[in-house]
């Protein structure tokens, strides 16, 4: 056991049986927003084997306020932010596995994503993504990770197949469009994400070495000052339609939307293409394009930005309807 992980090894909960099992591990991180870069660097430092870090979105300036692994280079460049978080996880640890992987997480494709994870960690926006790690999860007999913040208020709940409620259980339907806050609608501060986070990569921790987690919802305000932790270990539903008898995991078995509205960001998500090749793209698209990379390319049409991704999806910002979305989408790929 090298000096590096000496104090955590120190930490007799661990101890370098702890570490070794460490070193072996597989940690899915689904988001590389603002919990999702807090849960790498931490898990990185820790000495996890093999990192997974997986988000569709590119590093943009309003991200550097709370999300910790990225600079005002890398929001110049638009890089995607599994790309850049793994530039600098690779920086922070060299002798650990990082595997960036620029992708939506839709019903298609999360199986494949989570594929051979030892724990999943939230670190999403949204609710139908995090049913969809429920699921898919729930299936693999994968231990998650549940997170969430916004304003200065955060929860986080552990959620172990087979031992206790899971996310379908304590929410049975997903709010619709607007019906809950976002942190592009209420805002959000550091320390929230930063509390959240700690929460979660502790129960990773004690996952990834065999010490049994806790299983309980906790939750805090840090502006108010206040703390809550509630027993959900007895809101397992029987006839859970996901970790129930008869589980249908029913998110798995439709079909993903292919325009999806990103709240509070006045912008579309169009996902209906193959891969594409965004030098090549850029070429063809000529004086309109404002940058390009191997990963994406960005260009402008009036008061709108559209930005295509190598796996085939196009952002459509300074726009809310799916329809004008696609029109403007029509009008340059075809």
């Amino acid at each position: 056991m090298t000096d590096r992980y000496s104090r955590q090894v120190r930490f007799t909960p661990i101890g370098a049986a702890g570490q070794e099992r460490l070193s072996k591990a597989t940690a899915v991180v689904v988001g590389c927003g603002a919990l999702g870069t807090v849960i790498l660097d931490q898990l990185a430092r820790a000495g996890v084997g093999t990192i997974r870090c997986i988000d569709r979105d590119f590093v943009e300036p309003s991200n550097l306020q709370r999300q910790s692994l990225y600079d005002e280079a890398d929001a110049a460049a638009c890089r995607p932010k599994a790309e850049a978080a793994a530039a600098r996880l690779r920086a922070v640890n060299g002798a650990i596995t990082i595997e960036p992987v620029v992708a939506e997480v839709g019903s298609r494709t999360v199986e494949r994503l989570v594929a051979g994870a030892t724990v999943v960690l939230d670190g999403t926006d949204n609710f139908r993504t995090r049913h969809l790690l429920n699921e898919a999860c729930q299936r693999a007999r994968i231990p998650w990770i549940y997170g969430a913040c916004v304003g200065s208020y955060g929860l986080s709940l552990t959620i172990i197949p087979g031992h206790g409620p899971c996310l379908a259980c304590l929410q049975d339907q997903l709010p619709g469009p607007g019906e809950t806050p976002t942190c592009d609608t209420a805002g959000i501060i550091a320390p929230a994400v930063h509390q959240v986070a700690a929460w979660q990569v502790a129960e990773a921790l004690k996952v990834l070495v065999g010490a049994p987690p806790c299983q309980d919802l906790r939750s805090a305000d840090l502006w108010a000052g206040t703390h809550r932790r509630v027993a959900v270990a007895g809101w397992r539903d029987p006839a859970c339609l996901v970790c129930g008898p008869t589980p249908q995991f029913p998110l798995l078995s439709s079909a993903d939307d292919p325009a999806v509205i990103l709240c509070g960001r006045d912008a579309v998500q169009i996902s209906r293409f193959a891969d594409l090749d965004p030098v090549a793209l850029a070429a063809r698209l000529g004086h309109a394009v404002l940058m390009a990379n191997p990963w994406l390319v960005r260009w402008r049409d009036g008061a709108a930005t559209l930005t295509a991704f190598a796996d085939g999806r196009v952002l459509v910002q300074g726009v809310a309807d799916p329809a004008a979305a696609r029109t403007l989408v029509d009008r340059w790929l075809g």
